[in-house]
């Protein structure tokens, strides 16, 4: 919780600031965090690494300029900027991604790599080329082949539940459908892309923005108590959290994200599983672009980054060896 947006209640769009308060003020930014993230701050950041917190000199940083959403997944999903990705229009670029490599790699069948979004532009982003695993984003149900009972009911559900903006459908779809999905299909490479935090910030409600957050960290929650309950992923299973941009820092701009609004450059990385050393949040740290992201990733299946994309950022080696303090 910012105190200084929390304070000016016109401009940050809190309906009621003593509940807002009661739920995640705390004293310390430390606190704060553990009031907002509770089961994140407690439990996942202790089991790898989390990076970006640019006042104990750890900073991650989109390399693209643009700092909003299809450049800053074009990033994280290809390694590098993609000059040609301007806008956020739903379009299909010539990229190949992470997710198409691992898949092509490892010889896995379609199902076995997933992408489950929010915003519908996650279908085209994900993969270079039509078809080339499973996705389902925007509103969209699962194929009646290999729907559940659990997935029929969501995929009624997400025609009545009104989202904020029309451009995606509701979080909560989208995870339920994912999570119902890993425990179906079993993929070895699941990439659940969310909305619902920018929407938020958007629409000028730091009040929903914050509970929001607090719902997310029960969604990690949930994602990371399935998998040490699942046969083959018990113990076994990396998560990669991160994010498309930051945002402003002011009262008046926190709602946006752009080339020239400060703050939208600061993003995180959290890196969590049982390769990853357990030192929490890393500080200080070499600054990490989010380019580094699908390296990374490629580490974790035994893959080189460098047959992928020679461009590619490289892995993190604070995710990835015990001796990598800078």
């Amino acid at each position: 919780m910012d105190p200084i947006v929390a304070q000016k209640e016109k401009r940050s769009g809190i309906y009621d600031l003593e509940r807002t308060r009661k739920r995640f003020w705390r004293d310390t930014p430390e606190e704060r965090r553990a009031a907002l993230l509770p089961f994140f701050w407690s439990n996942l950041a202790l089991q790898g690494i989390v990076l970006g917190n640019k006042w104990k000199g750890s900073s991650v940083h989109p390399k693209n300029p643009h700092l909003f959403s299809a450049p800053g997944y074009a990033e994280i999903l290809t390694g590098q900027y993609q000059p040609d990705v301007l806008s956020n229009d739903v379009k299909r670029y010539p990229h190949p991604t992470v997710l198409e490599f691992v898949r092509r790699q490892l010889g896995l069948g379609k199902r076995q790599v997933a992408t489950f979004g929010s915003w519908e532009g996650f279908a085209t982003l994900s993969s270079s080329e039509e078809g080339a695993f499973f996705t389902n984003a925007g509103y969209e149900r699962v194929p009646s082949e290999i729907e559940t009972a659990r997935m029929a009911y969501l995929g009624d559900l997400q025609f009545e539940i009104m989202a904020l903006w029309e451009e995606g459908r509701s979080d909560a779809v989208t995870f339920n459908l994912a999570l119902e999905y890993l425990r179906a299909q079993r993929p070895r490479l699941l990439y659940i892309a969310l909305d619902e935090s920018d929407d938020w910030a958007h629409a000028r409600r730091y009040d929903r923005l914050l509970d929001y957050i607090n719902v997310f960290d029960a969604y990690l929650k949930t994602l990371w108590e399935t998998v040490q309950s699942l046969d083959g992923y018990s113990g076994r299973t990396t998560l990669i959290v991160t994010t498309d941009h930051g945002r402003g820092i002011t009262p008046t701009d926190w709602v946006e994200h752009d080339e020239g609004i400060e703050g939208s450059a600061d993003i995180w990385i959290a890196v969590i599983g049982p390769d990853t050393p357990d030192r929490g949040e890393v500080a200080p740290y070499p600054t990490v672009h989010q380019a580094d992201v699908a390296a990374t990733l490629l580490r974790f299946f035994g893959l080189d980054p460098g047959a992928f994309n020679p461009e590619a950022g490289p892995p993190i080696p604070a995710a990835l060896q015990a001796d990598s303090a800078p």
